[in-house]
């Protein structure tokens, strides 16, 4: 699987755990990859983003230590994705 298709994939999981699993935002209208995962973006709190963060580990297979969550929250939403696959996340 290429990088970019492994990418979409993981931004395809981001915005439907947020929308339709976690119900923090109702829709994508005007959400790129340059919008923040907190305030202004996707909205995502604290407690939702050890939430996402969780899921993402169960899904890719990566490992994101307590320590390294709160910093993920000063990322975008291209950003978030990126560290995912940094990670060695796996389709």
């Amino acid at each position: 699987m290429s990088t970019s298709t492994l990418e979409d994939e993981i931004r395809e999981f981001v915005l439907n755990a947020v929308i339709d699993e976690m119900n923090i935002l109702t829709s994508r209208d005007g959400i790129t990859d340059d919008s923040p995962v907190t305030v202004g973006g996707l909205e995502v709190d604290s407690l939702s983003l050890i939430e996402l963060t969780l899921r993402l580990e169960s899904r890719f297979g990566v490992e994101i230590p307590d320590t390294d969550i709160e910093p993920l929250a000063s990322l975008t939403l291209g950003g978030l994705v990126a560290e995912v696959v940094r990670r060695g996340a796996k389709a």
